[in-house]
């Protein structure tokens, strides 16, 4: 099991947005919210993400708590999401959008990065890069700009980022 969540509430003053939600997804999975407008997908999709806190329920991800971590801790856990409306680096390249949203899984310091003594972990972010792209089928389009992409394949992008 990769995310697992218990009964997530979360309010608004006297309005209940997110009511005993649990999900259940493991690793590889590709699962979906679906609801009307005002259902709260938003909300459970950024309480899940650390964007905001439940009043009640877990977040269990590789099997520990994240409920109460800030977004950049759980991302650095390895969890992350994507917004509705798309997010790239549209002056970069599909290939360089991937490799610049992995700079949080870098163990590369200042000095080590600015005299490039980090080769081997660059080098293996780049094969990891190409395997993404590989898997949202964008590998072929990895040194056009982002912004010359269609929507679909936008969307595409901004998964594998």
């Amino acid at each position: 099991m990769r995310l697992y969540t218990s009964e997530l509430v979360k309010k608004y003053k006297a309005r209940t947005v997110v009511d005993h939600v649990s999900i259940d997804v493991n690793q590889g999975e590709i699962v979906g919210l679906l609801g009307p407008n005002g259902a709260g997908k938003t909300t459970a999709f950024n309480v899940i993400s650390g964007f905001y806190n439940p009043q009640e329920g877990d977040i269990l991800f590789k099997g520990h708590s994240v409920k109460g971590f800030p977004p950049h801790r759980i991302c650095r856990a390895g969890m992350a999401r994507t917004f509705q409306n798309i997010r790239l680096w549209k002056s970069q390249t599909v290939f360089d959008n991937v490799l610049i949203a992995k700079h949080c899984r870098t163990h590369t310091n200042f000095l080590s990065a600015t005299f490039r003594l980090n080769r081997k972990e660059e080098a293996e972010q780049r094969r990891n890069v190409e395997e993404l792209l590989e898997t949202v089928g964008l590998l072929d389009v990895k040194d056009e700009l982002a912004t010359s992409l269609p929507y679909g394949k936008q969307r595409r992008l901004e998964i594998a980022r």
